[in-house]
């Protein structure tokens, strides 16, 4: 076997699995990330970082290192997988985070389909929530067919400043808002003109399915006044609609953060798209901590206003409110999307059937173990 493995070059030569480890443990020291928390919402990431995570971890760690170039290395630094947790080493105990898996496991426990199919169509949502006496946006139309399409005019029924949504879609895909009206034309926050044309031509691609997010061959466009926000989460971003997310299992509120959008956002409170996410005190309604990106901020980027201690208006009315979202759709665990409006306060704009987990990075929580506190038991 000696003389046989010499006629293999040595770069395709298998490098022992010992040598490996020491690698990675060689690594992990010199970064100081043997300890880091995981908390993602890839499945195989959390399957990884539960099964075995220091050996798991110190492994997708010699792969990114490997993978930059000599310069970073001499630096020390180097580009680390995105499904790492970037934040303080052992902030959160691996034992109270919920996973993706467990995550799964809530939903397919408590969330009949029925019901998650009542919350991703919107409209089907804002009438069990109604129903259930809670605060939801208005209405201004509802187009589910091309007749309905054919009745409508926009310049006899919709009103100066409005918002048209896709009933089933989602990661606000599809989103069309006009913030004044001049004449027969109306105008974006950006200044960009929409015509009535501009207006029926993106109801029809709405009913169309083309932002629905899934298989349904068609939709319905859901209008809506355009809610103002609150003035004291208004000074706080540069433009857009900050809003909220609380979780919660049955009528227990667990975790809340507020989304507020960045330039580099667009104006959306999206954190996909690099808004901020600031976790939010449950007792107190203060923020406690903000990201963006993975990224520890304490002010605003583009305000520069300051997050931290920040106390969000109306805060026991958002708390009520969210615990009778998942009930009122049907779901016993559910994510509440709330924003503040100048006149009518917290709103539910959308309840989720399946909330991501990236909540507990922004608040440093575990939700497992805030699941525990109220009574769950997890095998």
């Amino acid at each position: 076997k000696n003389w046989l493995r010499k006629l293999i070059p040595t770069s395709l030569r298998p490098k022992p699995k010992n040598k490996q480890r020491r690698s990675a443990d060689r690594l992990a020291e010199k970064f100081g990330l043997s300890e880091v928390s995981t908390i993602s919402d890839s499945p195989e990431h959390n399957r990884r970082a539960t099964d075995k995570p220091q050996t798991r971890r110190k492994s997708r760690l010699v792969s990114a290192y490997l993978k930059t170039s000599s310069s970073d290395k001499k630096a020390g630094s180097f580009a680390r997988p995105k499904t790492w947790n970037p934040y303080e080493r052992g902030a959160v105990p691996i034992e109270e985070i919920l996973g993706i898996n467990m995550r799964n496991s809530l939903i397919a426990k408590y969330n009949p389909r029925l019901a998650i199919e009542r919350a991703r169509d919107k409209v089907a949502a804002k009438v069990a929530l109604e129903a259930g006496g809670i605060s939801c946006t208005g209405t201004v139309a509802v187009i589910e067919t091309h007749q309905d399409l054919m009745a409508f005019d926009p310049l006899r029924d919709m009103p100066d400043d409005w918002a048209i949504k896709p009933a089933r879609g989602s990661q606000g895909d599809g989103i069309l808002l006009a913030v004044r009206r001049e004449g027969d034309d109306w105008y974006k926050g950006s200044g960009a003109k929409l015509t009535r044309d501009d207006v029926m031509h993106h109801i029809q691609r709405i009913i169309d399915g083309q932002y629905s997010g899934d298989s349904a061959a068609e939709d319905a466009a859901l209008i809506e006044p355009l809610i103002k926000a609150d003035p004291a989460l208004a000074d706080l971003v540069p433009e857009g609609l900050p809003d909220l997310r609380v979780i919660c299992l049955h009528e227990h509120p667990l975790m809340a953060m507020l989304r507020l959008p960045t330039n580099a956002s667009d104006g959306k409170a999206n954190l996909h798209q690099r808004a901020i996410g600031a976790g939010v005190s449950l007792e107190t309604g203060r923020i406690t901590r903000a990201l963006v990106q993975g990224e520890v901020i304490t002010h605003h980027p583009d305000t520069g206003i300051e997050l931290i201690g920040f106390e969000v208006p109306g805060w026991d009315r958002v708390l009520e409110l969210s615990s009778k979202c998942g009930p009122a759709v049907g779901l016993g665990y559910s994510g509440a999307d709330i924003v503040l409006d100048v006149n009518d306060g917290p709103l539910v704009i959308e309840v989720n059937a399946h909330p991501g987990i990236e909540i507990q990075n922004i608040n440093q929580l575990g939700l497992k173990a805030q699941m525990e506190i109220v009574g769950e038991k997890f095998d």
